[in-house]
């Protein structure tokens, strides 16, 4: 692949395409848009012009109407079926191990962008850089690469992993879907994505029967790393009106039934953890503001204030005006 122009191949083109026709889209119309066919994917040392790959990937996300395609698609991606990660699996006994070996063999497919890893201190980025500025905002595929990151992250760390503690930069971070929200989403320019995290994870060792087994069997390890992060998502949106099972299995990137499966192995379901979010939030809203009870009450998705209260009083065993008398009370002593 010749160094002089910023050439992607063509193969990288074919996640897109299974993906519109699980769909039910035909994607031969969007390969047509940018002047290529479905079977060129297959040609193993075919490359085109990045900004055809650009440009291909924002037809395919209007063609399937979704603003979050390229996210989508990264997320989902069989790295069973994509050589770069398989090999990375094979190979890398640490996380520090996965993302060296994933950039090496990145850096083959591509002559546009480089990938990176660079660690300061307490934290580490991983991302890349383009040689080049696009002509348009390469939105989705700056979204598949973030999210692509983001799943070799989990992937690696199986759940050991904190998103709150993430920050992605991508060039237009309307993109990503809202389960991303956690990874306080910024702003970046159109040279590149980039992921923030504690360079501590990079030393974590991977657990090697975790990549051997069908995703629907893996274990959790720890218990309770999966129902931490869970509960952070909820409180991201848990003021969203109707948050019920279906809604948080959605912001998860889950089937209900998968979602079920996971808190069950951690002794807990969907039910009790939006109950259990809802409470904790409760109690610190009441602690720590003035807000008044049907205020509090709205905020929690609740219908009025009467709904809240009993629920309070079923989960603390006192009403949320005591509640918040006692807490004025211990505040009181502790300062005298």
């Amino acid at each position: 692949m010749t160094q002089t122009l910023p050439l992607v191949k063509l193969s990288v083109l074919r996640p897109f395409a299974m993906e519109l026709r699980e769909r039910g889209v035909n994607p031969e119309p969007v390969f047509s848009s940018v002047g290529l066919t479905e079977g060129a994917t297959w040609e193993a040392d075919l490359s085109v012009h990045v900004m055809v790959i650009h440009q291909f990937v924002e037809n395919a996300a209007k063609s399937a109407k979704d603003p979050y395609f390229g996210a989508r698609v990264g997320s989902k991606l069989d790295v069973q079926g994509w050589p770069v990660l398989a090999d990375a699996e094979a190979r890398a006994s640490t996380v520090g191990d996965y993302l060296s070996i994933f950039i090496a063999r990145a850096n083959e497919i591509a002559s546009s962008v480089t990938e990176y890893l660079n660690v300061a201190g307490q934290t580490a980025v991983f991302g890349e850089t383009r040689s080049f500025e696009p002509t348009i905002q390469p939105a989705q595929n700056d979204a598949f690469m973030a999210a692509l990151g983001w799943a070799i992250l989990r992937r690696a760390l199986n759940d050991r992993l904190d998103p709150s503690q993430v920050t992605m930069s991508i060039s237009d971070p309307g993109v990503l879907p809202p389960e991303f929200d956690l990874m306080h989403p910024i702003k970046g320019d159109r040279m590149g994505f980039s992921i923030r995290f504690p360079s501590s994870w990079l030393s974590l060792s991977l657990d090697a029967a975790w990549f051997d087994a069908p995703q629907e069997e893996r274990s959790d390890s720890p218990p309770s790393g999966f129902v931490h992060a869970f509960r952070q998502m909820l409180r991201a949106h848990i003021g969203e009106g109707g948050l019920n099972a279906a809604k948080a299995a959605a912001l998860a990137s889950m089937s209900q039934h998968k979602l079920k499966r996971r808190l069950a192995a951690n002794s807990t379901d969907i039910t009790s953890e939006i109950g259990f979010v809802k409470q904790e939030l409760a109690r610190e809203t009441l602690a720590e503001t003035d807000r008044s009870i049907s205020d509090i009450a709205t905020a929690l998705g609740f219908t009025d204030a009467a709904n809240f209260t009993r629920a309070f009083r079923r989960a603390n065993g006192m009403t949320p005006t005591t509640f918040r008398k006692l807490q004025k009370t211990g505040d009181d002593e502790s300062t005298e």
